[in-house]
């Protein structure tokens, strides 16, 4: 890959603003872009970006056509083409989340790179921008929507003894959107059809649900308050999610969600669930307008009904000024650190049932030596083999006899009470948890 750099300011500014995204932003807006960018010129059979790579950068395509592959274990799939004027890359840059494919060079590309500080800077200085980026993801989420739904319907087919191959004709002659989708899932209907015993498909797809739920906490907390989260599906894939970013130095956001339905769709909904409120969180100063705007994205062609309850919550790590919406979701658990124990109630319906929906949002104090735990139904709803539940009450009481510690020890605590009263029974539902513990005593990095 050879890097070249160019002065043609005025031309690159001509074909940024042929983008959307730019379409509405002056030239001095677009200068700085420009002069903090790069051109990147790729030959062919080349990669511009891997998936898994961390999203350091958005790249527009200003010479030659490239491909954009998702790595599998039968090797790559083609999900689209990229021609010059499009844009790649743009949401996980915004959204801090790893790349979601590869992008391979099918001629020489000449590409500009810009990377993520420029375009967060962007963002922050023009609000239009991010506007315009969550309505292109919006209109991608409708196409997602309508792919679960062929997805989901296609997948029934398979499900049946006696697979019914007519389902692979209807794969031959797909909606234009649904081109690439129908193709991958042709391809894969022939594999599950010929090798049915075999799950390595499944074994991926976890493993990449995995990758898209963040690792430790951001370091920038250390000091201030502990955090841990963990997920154990009951299947391969799981429709739970959980979250937790910095706003800026003294703002950590939390979220914790559970997606209705099971499998492969309530994976890909959980995915765009924790994408969509990433970007409306950040995009929106307001936390009850972030949540609306989720929702209404979420809602969008959503045929197949699929809705995920949610609490989300902004913490400043300074005051201990605890701002919350709580979309349906299980009451999380305030333990206050005199023993006193408080539920965070629900503010409003789940995020994706129907659009147009005002949420509000609450308020509370976490004082030094508080823990907050978060929890998914798959906790208090863990059944014994005489279908006897766990339930909320032994969970509190679990959250006050495991006592004062760490936020991880908190967490694996909790699991193991409901590991040991179940016993053997299989679990049925997810099992994800977060705990925050609280302590604003330290010092406060500098960011």
């Amino acid at each position: 890959m050879s890097i070249n750099h160019t002065d043609k300011t005025v031309e690159l500014i001509g074909v940024l603003r042929a983008n959307p995204i730019f379409a509405t932003l002056d030239d001095a807006a677009l200068a700085p872009l420009v002069a903090g960018g790069r051109f990147i010129t790729v030959a062919p059979g080349e990669k511009l970006v891997c998936q898994d790579d961390a999203s350091d950068a958005m790249y527009l395509v200003v010479e030659g056509t490239a491909q954009i592959l998702v790595e599998t274990s039968y090797g790559p799939v083609e999900l689209a083409s990229l021609a010059a004027g499009q844009l790649f890359g743009e949401i996980g840059a915004f959204a801090s989340i790893p790349r979601t494919a590869t992008v391979v060079a099918i001629d020489t590309v000449r590409a500009f790179r810009i990377g993520r500080e420029g375009v967060i800077a962007l963002g922050r200085a023009h609000p239009d921008v991010l506007l315009e980026v969550v309505g292109l993801l919006g209109r991608r989420i409708a196409t997602i929507n309508r792919a679960i739904g062929y997805y989901t319907q296609a997948l029934a087919a398979l499900e049946h003894p006696e697979f019914d191959a007519a389902i692979l004709d209807d794969l031959t002659h797909p909606v234009p959107e649904l081109v690439n989708f129908a193709q991958t899932l042709k391809r894969m209907a022939e594999q599950i059809v010929l090798r049915r015993g075999q799950r390595q498909e499944m074994a991926n797809a976890a493993a990449i649900q995995r990758a898209m739920l963040p690792g430790d906490p951001p370091p920038e907390i250390a000091g201030r308050c502990d955090v841990f989260a963990f997920m154990r599906p009951a299947k391969e894939v799981g429709g739970d999610l959980y979250d937790h970013f910095l706003l800026d130095n003294d703002r950590l956001v939390i979220a914790i969600g559970d997606v209705s339905g099971k499998g492969v769709p309530a994976a890909l909904f959980m995915a765009i669930s924790r994408t969509v409120l990433r970007l409306t969180v950040r995009e929106s100063g307001d936390f009850a307008a972030a949540i609306v705007r989720a929702n209404n994205l979420l809602s969008a062609d959503n045929e197949q009904s699929m809705f995920v309850t949610m609490f989300c919550a902004i913490l400043d790590l300074a005051s201990g000024d605890l701002v919350y919406c709580n979309c349906g979701h299980n009451p999380p658990a305030l333990l206050r650190a005199d023993g006193a124990l408080e539920e965070l109630k629900g503010t409003g319906p789940p995020l994706g049932a129907m659009p147009g929906i005002a949420y509000r949002t609450q308020s509370v104090r976490i004082e030094p030596g508080d823990r907050l735990f978060l929890y998914t139904d798959g906790v208090t709803e863990a059944t014994t083999a005489e279908e006897i539940l766990f339930g909320e009450q032994r969970l509190h009481a679990a959250l006050r006899e495991l006592g004062e510690i760490p936020s991880r020890a908190l967490v694996e605590g909790v699991v193991a009470v409901v590991d040991r009263f179940v016993t053997e029974a299989p679990q049925f539902d997810d099992i994800t948890a977060l705990a925050l513990c609280y302590a604003p005593n330290a010092t406060t990095k500098q960011s």
